[in-house]
């Protein structure tokens, strides 16, 4: 493993159990969007936040791992 994947995956491996730590914290419902008003207009549920994680760093190894 490169030194470039050991650091990303490091990242995102702790990004993941610190927002595993924080959902005992949070409450049960997260509010996502909000309207011109400042209402929060869309839900989830905090585990939602955990789905998303990987996400950005699945993004960045699209981008950054081209095939030639």
């Amino acid at each position: 493993m490169s030194k470039k994947n050991l650091i990303t995956s490091v990242l995102l491996i702790g990004t993941f159990i610190v927002l595993l730590a924080a959902t005992f914290f949070l409450p049960e419902k997260i509010p996502f969007h909000f309207d011109a008003n400042g209402e929060a207009g869309w839900y989830a549920s905090k585990y939602f936040i955990l789905l998303l994680t990987p996400v950005p760093y699945l993004i960045y190894h699209q981008f950054t791992h081209k095939k030639k």
